[in-house]
């Protein structure tokens, strides 16, 4: 997809995202490589369980307590949610059991609502200069998960941040649950013998605090006569 430059994690109540975490654990929501990933640390170092096993329900259906089949007696400390959790605006209730051989060494319990905790980590990108413009690739999933379509459509923005000297411009493509795959947006009308650099990242509508990704930077040749 082409786009011309024609063409939330949000946040809590006091502005800023809120520890998530109970007696035993700290747990992490983030949305990474567009995919949603909970990971949890235990407080207490000492205990050191071999696996673990993630089940948990929605506030909206208590009765439904779920166990995710890929996320039961794992070694890894986190968990692909992604394909599992479909709705952003839901509060979901989560129990991570430790375990060593066949004792239970450590409960941890965590409610939240998820719109309201997600963490957003910037999207892969590449970037490819001619004389007088950039395409800037930025990689989208080939298919977009559910739970994502209103994350982007309603409350992510997309920056492409440009950078010469001490200018700066920032560019805000539109996006729509139609947004899958590799697209590139053309940063135009720069000048030849100029040192440009590129940033992309998510800006939530409802939060100030965003997460760039690392600058690229590229340096524009000037046009070579053509010898006839």
């Amino acid at each position: 997809m082409l786009w011309s430059q024609n063409a939330s994690p949000l946040r809590s109540r006091n502005g800023c995202l809120v520890d998530l975490s109970d007696k035993s654990c700290t747990f992490k929501v983030t949305l990474r490589n567009f995919r949603v990933i909970l990971s949890w640390e235990l407080k207490n170092h000492a205990i050191v369980p071999d696996r673990y096993t993630l089940q948990y329900t929605v506030i909206s259906r208590p009765d439904s307590v779920k166990i995710v089949e890929h996320c039961s007696n794992i070694t890894a400390s986190f968990c692909d949610l992604t394909d599992v959790w479909e709705v952003l605006p839901e509060t979901y209730v989560v129990t991570v059991d430790g375990f060593r051989g066949n004792t239970t060494l450590v409960t941890c319990f965590i409610d939240f609502f998820l719109a309201a905790f997600i963490s957003l980590e910037p999207p892969e990108f590449d970037i490819v200069n001619f004389t007088d413009h950039i395409n800037v690739n930025v990689n989208f999933p080939p298919v977009l998960p559910k739970i994502l379509e209103e994350l982007l459509q309603f409350h992510l923005s997309l920056i492409i941040e440009e950078q010469s000297g001490e200018i700066v411009k920032k560019h805000n493509p539109a996006l729509d649950e139609n947004v899958i795959g590799n697209f590139t947006y053309v940063i135009d009308k720069l000048l030849p013998n100029t040192n440009y650099c590129v940033s992309v990242y998510f800006m939530p509508r409802n939060l100030e605090a965003i997460r760039r990704s690392p600058v690229k930077c590229t340096f524009l040749q000037p046009a070579r006569d053509t010898e006839f």
